[in-house]
Formats: structure tokens, sequence, C-alpha cells
């Protein structure tokens, strides 16, 4: 026979254990939940918060500009008697021995993140261009400081600044070209044409960070995804007052507060179940989508490729469509060198009617997804740097050499990320014996590749702050919290807090299923206080 008194225990047993979960992963895991919501948002909307810093010296030492580390410098330029030298901080007017230090980014606009240069040019006439993130640049010798290039109908992220000859420049956006030539530098738009036999596709690693983001669908799709962020958000906090004022309000000996107090529980219990029933499906696709961005389902996503979604932001006329990231004139070949997400590629010099055609694969060398920092020509070959080392690279020949190790380089056989992420580079700097000055993330600058660069950092840059968007991509990612939990766990802190997300709002949304039906057999619980003043009926919740 069946004891229907054991069974009846079994099943009370299971709804305790998956509100169990729910209540206590959800009350332990609150405070991560907001802050994922809180910085996504941020990271949502780079432009609106790119004036926004943060100072580094309240953040982990690893995030310290110490010793030309942190991509201060990415390279310099002569300039006069003087020098410019360019990077994460901005344009500094500089020295050939780095000794003095004066600011050089007067009309550039406020915040860390808007003087972030990829690039400076300076034409035969002495007109002088630089990229940033979100503007590109001409100097005013007149007014000693820069001016807003009018690019025309751009509304996208500047990728890079170059100068073919000594009169025309090219600033490339995220997917389109735009030339000028001297006197006037009047900049003309160009969308590059589709290479022969090229197939359009790209990553499901990228249409998956796209969905997460919303921008797969525009503007409309980020408010989305910022709308659930604020869910989030509303879900933990009510979550929270819930639990509290179950045990506050018993110990409350004033009959009006416990009124007071208990009207105040049944609406943060109303909105928690309507929010976390409502938008169950959307919270889990971005729970579900945020944890595969991260290690151990990221590498198998960046290896899959397949056509652009019909109807997204990624279905586009043109097939550079936020791929273009940086690009040089090849005199020797009478060619633009483009690099793209998706390798580089030959672009004919007319550029009103420019031909592309990719390079093959194995004729290239590797470029870290972080994008180019160091492409200067160097004799009939190209110096290629990245967070994947830095390369001797012959276009013509497709050969590539290691430049630290001076040994040829196989890219099939290499990895995203090398042994030298390297950041910068520059050969103007004094009584270094003519060598180069090789800069990397991690800091130790060298010269040649193996004597130590040992000039002191100006405590101006030592000082210069974080953009609050990186700081609210490292606490996104959970790099920040490697001094605590270690580097194997913070790479996993992402997908680990995936996977907790995802255990509190099926939880959650299994107990409110039960609650509702047993509410509908009869079965609602009464919560009777003390005072025996406010009974009220509520149906079995999320937290109780």
């Amino acid at each position: 026979m069946v004891n229907n008194g054991a069974v009846e225990r079994g099943k009370e047993r299971r709804k305790i254990t998956w509100r169990g979960w729910h209540k206590w992963v959800g009350l332990l895991f609150s405070i991560f939940i907001i802050l994922f919501s809180i910085s996504g948002i941020i990271l949502n909307h780079r432009q609106i918060f790119s004036g926004c810093e943060v100072s580094r010296w309240w953040l982990p030492k690893a995030y310290h500009i110490n010793n030309w580390n942190q991509s201060i410098v990415k390279g310099t330029i002569a300039y006069g008697d003087n020098l410019l030298m360019w990077g994460q901080a901005g344009i500094w007017k500089t020295d050939s021995t780095f000794s003095v230090w004066n600011d050089f980014n007067d009309g550039i606009t406020e915040g860390i993140d808007n003087r972030k240069i990829t690039n400076i040019v300076i034409c035969g006439d002495g007109t002088m261009f630089c990229s940033g993130l979100f503007e590109a640049y001409i100097y005013n010798i007149e007014s000693n400081r820069w001016n807003t290039v009018e690019l025309p109908g751009n509304d996208e992220r500047i990728s890079d600044v170059a100068l073919r000859g000594s009169d025309t420049v090219v600033v490339i956006t995220r997917s389109s070209l735009y030339e000028a030539v001297a006197p006037d530098y009047h900049f003309v738009e160009h969308q590059l044409e589709k290479p022969q036999g090229y197939v359009n596709q790209t990553t499901l690693f990228k249409t998956i960070w796209m969905l997460h983001s919303g921008e797969l669908f525009g503007i409309i799709g980020r408010l989305v995804v910022d709308a659930m962020g604020i869910a989030l958000i509303v879900l933990c906090l009510t979550g929270i007052i819930f639990f509290v004022l179950r045990f506050t309000i018993g110990q409350t000996k004033s009959k009006e507060k416990k009124h007071k107090q208990a009207g105040w529980m049944k609406s943060q219990l109303k909105w928690h179940n309507r929010l976390g029933a409502g938008l169950i499906v959307l919270t889990l696709i971005l729970s579900v989508t945020g944890m595969c961005l991260r290690p151990p389902f990221m590498i198998p996503l960046v290896m899959t490729h397949h056509s652009p979604i019909p109807g997204s932001t990624m279905a586009s006329n043109n097939v550079f469509h936020d791929k273009l990231r940086a690009i040089r004139w090849d005199g020797n070949l009478q060619k633009w060198l483009l690099s793209t997400s998706e390798g580089f590629y030959y672009v004919d010099s007319n550029l009103n009617n420019a031909q592309t055609e990719a390079i093959a694969p194995d004729k290239e060398p590797q470029v870290s997804p972080m994008g180019l920092n160091v492409f200067i020509p160097d004799g009939e070959n190209w110096l290629v740097g990245s967070f994947s080392g830095l390369f001797k690279w012959n276009p013509s020949t497709g050969k590539v050499i290691d430049w630290f190790t001076n040994e040829p380089y196989n890219k099939t056989s290499g990895i995203p990320f090398g042994g030298h992420a390297v950041t910068g580079y520059s050969k103007d700097l004094r009584e270094t014996g003519g060598q180069p000055v090789v800069f990397e993330y991690g800091g130790n600058p060298t010269i040649g590749g193996t004597k130590p660069f040992e000039v002191e950092m100006p405590e101006v840059l030592k000082n210069q702050p974080m953009s609050l968007w990186n700081f609210a991509l490292e606490l996104h990612v959970g790099r920040c919290y490697e001094p605590f939990l270690g580097s194997v766990v913070s790479v996993l802190f992402v997908f680990l807090s995936g996977l907790l997300l995802t255990l509190v709002l099926i939880s959650g949304y299994i107990v409110y299923r039960k609650g509702k039906k047993n509410s509908r057999a009869g079965y609602s619980r009464i919560f009777i206080f003390q005072s025996k003043l406010y009974p009220f009926r509520i149906g079995r919740s999320l937290l109780c």
C-alpha cells in the first residue's frame, strides 16, 4: 500500500528544497546580481558614460599604472624638437628622453575613455590628425587645440587614421572609410565592395554576445536588455526586503507599524512574483547567453561560424559592417593594408571604387581579438603588434618572423594571446643605441626586446584614472575578483555566476507555479502575525 502521508511529506520536502535553493542562493548571490546588472547597463551605453572616471588607487594593484603598463604608450611621433606620445591616457608632449611631460589633450572631449588614441599622423603641410575612440581630430596650430573632424553621417566608433603620401588622410570607423585630401581636408565616405569569393559569415560567439547585450536588434534590443537589468535589481531588492520583513514584523510592538510593515511586505511579494514570473524567459536568456561568453563555452563558440541572422543588425549590406580595425598605406605594393576582425585585406588605392582582396590566413601574422596596437612600416616589412606578440611581416611573400626570437612564425599554430602582450613601440627615444623600445601590457618594457627600459614613469601618468566603462567591464567579467578568488576561479566566475543565476530563476519559477497550483486547489497559506490584527492571505511565495 502507498503511504499517502509519506508521499505528501516527500512532496513537501521537495518544495522546501526548491524554496531553500531560491531563498538562500538568491540572498547570498544578490549583491553580485545587482553588480552584474548595473555594470551591464553601463557597458551597453559606452559613449553616454565616456566622461565618467574611477581612480585606480581604489582598485587592486593589478590596475595601477606603473612601469609603463596598462597600454599607457602605443606610439610616438616627432613633433618639432619634441615628441608626441599617445596611448590609453591621451596625448602627451615630451622629449626624446621621456623626462619632460606636458598635457597635449586640449580640445579632445573630456573623460579618459574619449582620450584613448589609436594613431597620430602629420601631413606634408604640417596638418596633424589623431583618432580617438568616438571622434577624429585635427590640430589647429593657431589656437593650439584639437578640433573635431566632421565625418558625414557617421555614428560609429572610430578605429584608426592613416596617411598616404603627404596629402591624403584616411579615417576608418568600424564599418566605413573616410578620405580627405589637402588642402581643405573635406572627408568623403567610402564603403568597400564585397571581395571576390567572399562568404559573409560571423562567429556564434559574436551572435550570442550581441544577443546578450541586445545590440543584435539595435537600440530597441539594448533598451530591452537594460530593462532586464533593472528588473533583476528590483527582484533582488524586493526579495531582500521581503526576507527581512518576515523576521522584523514579529518584533514590532506598535500595532500601527505592524499594519504598515505587513502592507509593505505584501506589496514587495506582489512585485517580486509578477516580475519574476512575467520575465522568466527573458531573464533566463540573459543569464544563459552571459555564461556562454566566457570559458569554458567561449572557445567552441568562437570556432563555430554561421550566416548572419536575417533582420538583425548583423545582416547588413556592407559585408565589412563592424569589422574594420586598422589601415595603413603600403608604398611598396601601392595598396592599402586593411586589418579587420576577420584578417587582413589588400585595398586598391582608389577608395571611390576600391577592389578588396583577402590575404591568406597562413600568410599573415597572428592578431589578438583585442586588436592591433602596433602597425608600422619597417623597410619591406611591417611590424604588427598585439596581445599575441610582435611580428615582422612581409605581405608580398607572406613571411612572418617573431620579432623577439627572430624565428619563422606559423599562425596556424598560434594562440590568440602570446607570451608578449605588446601594446606600444617607439624608435624615437635617445640613448637606446638606435634600438626600439617595446611596451607591454603588464609593464617591464624592453630595449630591443632584451634590455630593460629603466626610465621612470612620471607621476602625472601614474595618476591617470580608469574609465567607468572599463571598470564596469572588469566587474562584469570578474577579472577584478582575481586577487580574492584566484586566477582559476576568476576565469570561471562568469560561467559559475550564470549557473547560480539560472538556478535562482528556475527554482523561483517552480516554487511560484506550485504555489499558484496549490492556491487554486484551496491550500493557500495564511500568515497571521503575533498581534492577530492583520491577517492576510498569500499564496506560496518565491521566498516563503
